[in-house]
């Protein structure tokens, strides 16, 4: 899952939104300096394919960042000139 942070008028769809992130709508944090956090590819949305996500990575020459950066751009999520303030990827194993 990628939670990130970035200026409200980045996002393409408002907080909340199925169609920005079926799923997860609860995972929204409004913050008092314009900014929102949100998250993405929870387990309950299918998750990112980790083998495509990896390839993303190696695409951005290791950038993680810019890797998420660029997904969330094609999917329609966030604006190409949208900054990424805050990025924190987590990944876990079921038991």
């Amino acid at each position: 899952m990628a939670h990130l942070r970035l200026a409200k008028t980045g996002y393409l769809h408002p907080s909340g939104s199925r169609t920005d992130s079926p799923g997860i709508r609860r995972n929204v944090i409004h913050r008092a300096d314009h900014t929102e956090e949100r998250s993405y590819g929870s387990a309950q949305t299918g998750g990112f394919n980790a083998a495509d996500f990896a390839r993303r990575v190696d695409a951005a020459a290791g950038d993680v960042t810019a890797a998420v950066h660029q997904w969330l751009v094609e999917t329609g999520r966030i604006r190409a000139d949208a900054h990424i303030i805050h990025l924190e990827v987590r990944t876990w194993r079921p038991r």
